[in-house]
């Protein structure tokens, strides 16, 4: 007995992992593009580090704003939830190509047998039309659309039935295949529509397009053992690159990316919560 008090005594306590994070999304691994960042931000705090996956962006945020994960690449749409939350700190952006930026909005599109051909008239008929979104907290398929919809005097609650597709893509189908007048997603899925089907892309009118919208930063939540200002130092330097086009792998509004840049608290001003 006190042999074996005398070992766990000796024994080194165990490091508490390293909790790096985001949200699963169906289209990407993002388990393989959080871990380059994982390795780098777990050498740098000396702890070993453990990813860390959510069901939504917003699932993300809550669980940032409570310090269940460390760090975190985000969405805009969960940022812009945790930007005020104690501790936590924008420390990086990827630095996206001007030509993926631009492509990178949310879109309203409906079906053009409905009649509607403004937002305003969405608005005032939204009682009797269903409306697909992707997942609470998506930022171009369903957060902007939804300060839309508030501007025209409406909101996302307004509608007959509102159902979360999963997907941009699935948002699209949604619409294309009847079980959704009104869809929310970001501009890409309609594009790849407009050039591959224009008989489909037809039967379909697009009544609002919002400006080039930034990405979510990379997020650290400050505390003793979470050395955010070196971690933020290896991202912006050199070792950066290939954590950076590894990270890009997993959202298309990153897509090409190779680099970070410093968070530019200004870019970001216009984004807030209701």
């Amino acid at each position: 007995m006190l042999l074996s008090l005398l070992l766990s005594l000796a024994a080194p306590a165990q490091a508490t992992p390293l909790r790096v994070g985001t949200y699963s999304y169906p289209r990407y691994d993002r388990r393989i593009a959080l871990g380059p960042i994982a390795a780098l931000a777990g050498r740098i705090a000396g702890r070993p580090a453990e990813i860390v996956l959510l069901p939504t962006p917003t699932a993300l945020a809550e669980a940032l704003c409570r310090g269940e994960v460390d760090v975190a690449m985000t969405n805009l749409g969960a940022f812009v939830e945790v930007r005020d939350c104690p501790n936590l700190r924008a420390i990086a952006v990827l630095d996206t190509p001007p030509p993926v930026l631009d492509r990178y909005r949310g879109v309203l599109l409906v079906r053009r047998e409905t009649g509607i051909d403004t937002l305003d008239t969405l608005g005032k008929r939204a009682s009797g039309l269903r409306y697909s979104e992707v997942l609470p907290g998506s930022t171009s398929g369903g957060l902007v659309q939804a300060e839309a919809l508030r501007s025209a005097g409406s909101a996302p609650s307004a509608f007959a039935a509102r159902r979360m597709a999963g997907t941009h893509e699935a948002a699209l189908a949604d619409l294309i295949e009847g079980r959704a007048d009104v869809a929310a997603l970001t501009e890409d899925p309609w594009r790849r529509l407009q050039a591959s089907d224009p008989a489909k892309a037809a039967t379909l009118r697009p009544i609002w397009r919002s400006a080039p919208l930034p990405p979510g930063p990379v997020v650290c939540h400050e505390g003793p053992a979470t050395p955010c200002a070196e971690i933020q130092a290896a991202l912006l330097g050199a070792q950066g690159g290939p954590t950076a086009v590894a990270l890009a792998a997993g959202w298309s509004e990153a897509d090409g990316a190779t680099r970070f840049m410093a968070y530019d608290r200004a870019r970001y001003e216009a984004f807030r919560t209701r």
